[in-house]
């Protein structure tokens, strides 16, 4: 075929002066975000469900959505967990839409990637299902209930996030419903896509209500030197076509670029009308780019049906390739990707990923920049607590090179019965879904011990549905040592490594049974350093607060600078005992995770002071706190620095400067251009203290040297008095949307004449917004009430604050004022979208 041939058949495309890049050909298959244009109302309806009802003064949203944005981070955290003040109960979604008549005679499927809690779902009056666990996506198969053409169709979802709820049919409680573990953010909180396909088409990966399989896609036969590998194909294939059909899978794997690097397909199958199989095919990819978390390098997997030379079915599957290995041993033992030793490095995080101001309910693009943001700090891992993770977020990490452990419905312990059952249900429904996701290795069983019958069940599901994709199956902890031989990684919590068969010797007890497991699978820390510190707390010396105060209930009394130094301590007590390590005696941990990423609102030990957990190395709108910039040179490959703290103090003080650096000899302290002294000490293999340094205003500068050879540098300038605010804003890399769900952040900032960030001040910015937008503000996390208020405390200088896009585009204008500073402003463009009769072509 001529080249313009198979541009007009839609094979591949070409733009002047590039490449051909690869374009899937025609097919029934289309995929439609749900997103935007719903009607919410807070609170039950009578007769909601049916098509008559009248919507029209319900508020407009748009997906993601949750109603509790507004409540949330709004009083004292508890260690019993999340805020009390948060709103549950049952509220109703409507939508309303219209099909193409071409899609007439093939088939509709609706996919939730979640809700929360519970669903209802009725389309044009008609009850076609429900969902309960409130942790994985579903997909509804709406063909029977639909119209097509000129008709409208009409969605209602009945959502009930109680926190009291229960199974319908069991009457049993999901055990992840404690808000210490899993915030409660209600409503549809997460993506909504619309599927058309073919009567003969490929399934979904929905094991929820469509109970379908999906495509599985995994490597073998790797040679890393070559560059090469196989790829395996499993596509669930069904016909509803009324007759037999002779089918055949063909694939085309291509890379970022569109270039097509791979194709192969398999024997013809006869399917019966009504019969579903897993139909099988693989073939050589060569100059393979596979995925680490240095080079997270993705393809595109087309894979393709035919009936009688006709293609009937087109599906994209986004994956990556690489080659696994989970060792125990000293010396050799640990995680390997590509046949290179791996040093897992990261946080824990709560699954909800939540923000201040937005709950859990923000844009995909948002879910990235908080990835980039984790891996620039050069982590390199992720545990997910206690649930399975959002599917947003398993994509960021795929793209990010952040390698996760998911999880996928626990609280605190082993359970039996109909809760065991809702466990294994979620853990099936996870593995389906995310199985073709380069950045997942591990699956967790539980966030805490259980039994060895259960572990054994979990791995048995692994061996089921994830045999060939280079994962393993472990739990957070293993207290029985019955479970030992069946486990295929160790998590543990703070170090811990515990049995239940009591030795008459336990710290013995404790080394053997460790150097039993290390040596036979990879032990990986996956959540340490619990301990809180908030971001407004500079040190000791600093105004407004002059260090951290405890409260009668508060279990920490860490400001900023002596969190990291804490931190420090634990971190560095794991990087010296790497499983990499031939001295058997330093040679045990393949990873560490220090909880959490960002402050959540979640279970919190600060019960006098802070309305969120304040573990994090960011806060909950992402600002860094000094932690992040610690994390960022102890987890640097390369010579890194940094300096702890500001250089604005008041003329008497004399402190010591904490530097934070790491590959170097020694570190040089310098005020005002004169050395203050050298140290080539590093506490906790990080730290350098330079005490007694008397405060003069200018400039502060540490410089590392390796080899008499300067590695590293730093410096921080004094800040004049405040003059001004600064805003700046912070939108998709796409421009803010007028999808009724994008959010446009803006960083206010308290600055001196030239500029710069004056980093001790602390007090109240009053905000106007004009424009379509609605204001959700920011939060101060030792002040309760202070969410979604058109006002807020800098801190440290600076904070944040979001808007959300309505569906209006337009000019939207933020000013920034405060008696005795210059005000400030910021204006960005609302940008139309094309929805077409409710779908939107992502």
């Amino acid at each position: 075929m001529a080249l313009a041939g198979l541009i007009l058949a839609g094979a591949i495309t070409v733009s002047r002066g590039a490449v051909a890049r690869y374009s899937p050909p025609p097919s029934p298959r289309a995929t439609f975000s749900f997103n935007a244009g719903w009607k919410f109302f807070k609170g039950d309806a009578t007769s909601a469900m049916e098509v008559s009802f009248d919507d029209s003064k319900w508020a407009d949203v748009s997906a993601p959505h949750t109603f509790n944005d507004v409540d949330s981070y709004t009083a004292i955290i508890s260690h019993s967990g999340g805020d009390r003040r948060a709103w549950t109960g049952v509220v109703w979604y409507r939508k309303h839409f219209k099909l193409p008549a071409s899609a007439k005679d093939g088939k509709v499927f609706l996919e939730f990637e979640g809700l929360k809690q519970a669903g209802r779902f009725w389309v044009n009056g008609k009850f076609i299902g429900k969902y309960e666990n409130g942790v994985t996506p579903l997909g509804l198969d709406v063909t029977p209930f639909v119209n097509f053409g000129d008709a409208e169709n009409l969605i209602a979802v009945k959502v009930d996030n109680s926190n009291d709820y229960k199974e319908e049919a069991s009457g049993v409680e999901f055990q992840w419903m404690g808000r210490a573990f899993n915030p409660n953010y209600g409503g549809l909180n997460r993506d909504i896509w619309l599927h058309l396909a073919g009567r003969v088409y490929q399934t979904l990966p929905l094991q929820e209500n469509l109970q379908t399989t999906g495509i599985y896609i995994y490597g073998s036969n790797f040679s890393i030197s070559n560059q090469t590998c196989d790829v395996n194909l499993e596509s669930q294939v069904r016909n509803e076509s009324g007759d037999q059909q002779s089918i055949t899978l063909a694939a085309t794997v291509v890379d970022a670029d569109g270039k097509v690097c791979a194709k192969f397909e398999s024997e013809a199958l006869d399917l019966v009308s009504g019969q579903t199989e897993i139909f099988k095919a693989s073939g050589k990819l060569t100059g393979a780019k596979f995925w680490s978390d240095v080079s997270p390098n993705l393809y595109d997997v087309y894979t393709t049906l035919t009936v009688d030379g006709k293609i009937v079915d087109v599906c994209k599957t986004r994956t990556g390739f690489r080659k696994t290995e989970f060792k125990g041993g000293v010396g050799t033992g640990g995680v390997y990707l590509n046949d290179k030793f791996v040093w897992l490095t990261g946080y824990a995080q709560r699954s909800v990923n939540d923000w201040a101001g937005l709950g859990q309910a923000y844009p995909d693009w948002l879910h990235d920049y908080n990835a980039a943001l984790l891996r620039s700090t050069h982590a390199n891992y992720i545990r997910w607590m206690h649930i399975a993770p959002q599917p947003v977020d398993v994509r960021a990490c795929d793209r990010a090179g952040i390698v996760e452990v998911c999880p996928a419905g626990d609280k605190e312990k082993d359970v039996t019965g109909r809760q065991w059952e809702q466990r294994v249900e979620v853990m099936r429904a996870a593995m389906i879904y995310f199985r073709n996701s380069p950045s997942i290795l591990f699956w967790e069983a539980g966030n805490n011990s259980i039994s060895p019958e259960h572990l054994q069940q979990m791995v048995d599901l692994r061996k089921e549905l994830d045999p060939n994709g280079g994962r393993v199956m472990g739990c957070r902890t293993l207290n029985d040592s019955g479970a030992t031989p069946i486990a295929e990684y160790f998590g543990v919590m703070i170090g811990q490594d515990r049995r239940t068969d009591a030795l008459a010797n336990p710290k013995e007890m404790f080394r053997a049974y460790s150097a039993e497991r290390r040596d036979r699978a990879p032990f990986i820390e996956t959540e340490d350093f619990r301990d809180e510190a908030a971001r407004r707390f500079w040190d000791d010396f600093s105004p407004p607060h002059f260090g951290f105060k405890k409260g009668p209930n508060d279990t920490y009394s860490w400001n900023s600078e002596t969190f990291c130094l804490a931190a420090a301590e634990r971190y560095h007590a794991y990087a010296i005992n790497k499983i990499s390590n031939p001295d058997a005696a330093h040679s045990k941990w393949a990873g560490y995770a220090s909880i959490y990423w960002s402050d959540s609102n979640a279970d919190g030990r600060q019960d006098s002071s802070e309305v969120c957990r304040v573990s994090g190395k960011v806060d909950s709108v992402r600002l860094p706190k000094q932690a992040y910039y610690v994390n960022r040179v102890m987890q640097n490959d390369a010579p890194d620095i940094h300096i702890i703290g500001h250089w604005n103090y008041g003329t008497n003080v004399t402190k010591t400067v904490y530097v934070a650096a790491n590959h170097c000899d020694a570190v040089e302290l310098f005020v005002n251009g004169k050395s203050a002294g050298k140290s080539s000490t590093a506490t906790n293999g990080y730290i350098y203290a330079f005490p007694e340094i008397r405060f003069a205003p200018g400039t502060i500068k540490a410089v590392a040297t390796a080899k008499d050879k300067t590695v590293a540098q730093t410096e921080i300038k004094t800040a004049g008095e405040p003059k001004k605010l600064k805003l700046t804003p912070v939108v998709s890399p796409d421009g803010f949307k007028a999808d009724g769900a994008d959010v446009a952040l803006f960083d206010v900032e308290v600055v001196d004449a030239n500029g710069q960030r004056c980093p001790t001040d602390e007090a109240r910015v009053d905000f106007k917004l004009d424009g379509p937008a609605i204001w959700r503000g920011g939060y101060n996390s030792g002040k309760t009430n202070s969410v979604n208020n058109l006002w807020l405390d800098t801190e440290c200088g600076i904070n944040r604050v979001a808007i959300r896009a309505t569906l209006k585009p337009g000019r939207i204008i933020l000013t920034a004022t405060r008696n005795g500073l210059e005000a400030a402003t910021a204006a960005i463009e609302s940008k139309p979208v094309e929805t077409i009769s409710g779908l939107l072509k992502p």
